[in-house]
């Protein structure tokens, strides 16, 4: 289907008399200041090209589990040393936070606050707890309700697939929250269960740059990715600034390059939030969103995704979800009120809305376009050719190994043809010579590809579980014929093993799914090739 983009221009006072659609609230009048006064770093630092300063080093640092998902941080500095402890200042700071703010640890501050009995007594919190809670509150007000940390007990009792949802959201949402800055207590009533994860991280965010630059003045740069929530300060490493890859609207593949990507030439956050690996089951067996409307519990099934920019990964992460319960036009009014903030919002059914100010972000062809010419390349079919509308999913497992020293292993896929020429280099998960040349049947014969990209923006997902599609089109961006096919992962490890699997796939118009049982580095593998998946 094809889609249809529109440009909203609202900058005058609208929201004073917004009706949210949905909400039961004639009048909202949000106050429009940043949830994240808590915050004072420098928030408009242009980016400075690595073109017009001295020669820095750069340094890029990957970790797995980190927050439920994967961590990469991107570092320029005068020394190896000063990226190497920025990184580990940055990191150290993500735990701390992590033990405070994280649902998924019953040893964690806000499990205790939530597992405290409360009969209208107040509970004393730390600095890093009632700043997050305090904010997720000011972003309720300001939404309208469209954002809540509070919908802890409706995420488990959707997960159960129980029939008190919606009792739960209306009685979270009509509670009354006492928080008191003077004394940093919180009164929890009941009925409310908080659950900031779509806040907490984005502010983890913050607080891991700012860290970093505390703890190392000499940075110039830095980029830290948690599971595609993205902050950049300083200088970028080309001279065009920041590129922060968009993942497609509706494209669940983690190999497939993306055509839309951000050219960021001053310090800003980028949050994504969409539909996506996290998505359940629901009780009429259809696939929900995880997405839930705060105001009835529902599934939020209609929008696809939403990109919000930002000075602060906090206010980032709020807003993108917040867009998602909102009416696309409420949606654009709110942003167009708020500074250095854009957001493009696109619906299921391929409707795409942008603030006034998101084409001023997108980076131009020239930055850009050897990507973008590939993914819209395509070729005309014929009788032989590639059978129209089919793909090959493959879906795999990275299992983590007890080990006192492990690292995640580099990971390779790539097609051959029936005379073993390289047709496709579909995934390459590493970036270390040193060890991914350990995939030594992929490295000896077909060597690695590269991006231009400095990450990729895309949904939050449980760490292990891994999807790649092949479209039928080469390295080149051309379809392929129909014919038979190799698939190949590769999987190595630093001090580890090395594992390698291989599927045959006949390229026919014809559905097929095939398994294979998990082996070492690999955990179980699943191809399948159909129409439209």
């Amino acid at each position: 289907m094809s889609s249809t983009t529109r440009q909203f221009v609202l900058r005058p006072l609208v929201l004073q008399l917004l009706t949210v659609t949905g909400f039961g609230l004639s009048i909202c009048m949000p106050t429009l200041v940043s949830a994240q006064a808590i915050l004072k770093d420098d928030t408009t630092t242009s980016v400075q090209s690595s073109s017009s300063v001295n020669p820095k080093h750069q340094a890029h640092y990957h970790q797995d589990h980190i927050l439920g998902t994967s961590l990469d941080v991107l570092a320029i500095s005068a020394t190896a040393e000063q990226t190497q402890r920025a990184f580990t200042v940055a990191t150290a700071e993500i735990q701390r936070l992590n033990q405070i703010l994280s649902t998924y640890r019953s040893d964690s501050e806000i499990s205790a606050l939530n597992q405290a009995v409360q009969d209208g007594q107040s509970v004393a919190v730390s600095d890093d707890l009632f700043a997050v809670i305090q904010a997720c509150e000011n972003w309720r007000n300001q939404t309208c309700g469209a954002f809540s940390a509070r919908m802890g007990s409706v995420i488990q009792a959707k997960a159960q697939g129980t029939d008190e949802v919606s009792d739960l959201a209306e009685q979270a949402h009509h509670a009354e929250v006492i928080l008191n800055p003077q004394s940093q207590r919180i009164t929890r009533p009941q009925g409310v269960q908080f659950a900031t994860d779509a806040l907490a991280k984005g502010y983890i965010i913050d607080r891991a740059i700012s860290a970093a630059r505390q703890a190392v003045p000499e940075l110039s740069g830095l980029m830290v990715d948690i599971g595609g929530d993205i902050k950049v300060w300083g200088q970028a490493p080309r001279a065009s600034g920041w590129q922060i890859g968009l993942r497609d609207a509706g494209q669940r593949a983690d190999n497939l390059a993306p055509t839309q990507a951000l050219q960021l030439t001053r310090s800003a956050a980028v949050a994504f939030s969409g539909q996506g690996a996290r998505d359940q089951i629901g009780r009429d067996s259809t696939l929900d969103s995880h997405l839930i409307s705060p105001i009835s519990g529902a599934a939020l099934n209609h929008v696809e995704q939403s990109i919000v920019v930002a000075p602060h990964a906090a206010d980032a992460d709020a807003l993108a979800t917040a867009l998602a319960a909102m009416t696309p036009q409420d949606a654009m009014a709110l942003i167009e009120q708020l500074q250095h903030v854009e957001a493009q919002l696109t619906l299921t059914n391929g409707e795409t809305f942008n603030s006034s100010g998101w084409h001023n972000l997108v980076a131009t062809e020239q930055h850009y376009g050897n990507l973008q010419s590939v993914a819209n390349t395509t070729s005309a079919s014929t009788s032989s050719g590639w059978p129209a509308g089919y793909s090959a999913v493959l879906d795999y497992d990275i299992p983590k190994i007890e080990s006192s020293n492990y690292k995640a292993p580099y990971v390779v896929i790539w097609v051959t043809n029936a005379d073993r020429k390289l047709v496709r280099t579909l995934h390459v998960w590493g970036s270390k010579e040193k060890w991914i040349d350990s995939n030594y049947i992929w490295w000896k014969r077909y060597g690695r590809t590269t991006s231009n990209l400095d990450t990729i923006a895309k949904p939050s997902r449980a760490p292990g579980h891994y999807t790649a599609i092949w479209d039928g089109k080469d390295d080149a961006g051309q379809l392929v014929p129909q014919g038979k096919y190799t698939v190949h992962i590769e999987a190595a490890r630093e001090h580890g093993a090395h594992s390698y699997q291989t599927f045959d796939l006949d390229a026919a118009p014809k559905a097929s799914n095939k398994s294979l049982p998990a082996k070492d580095e690999l955990g179980d593998l699943k191809l399948r090739f159909d129409r439209a998946i």
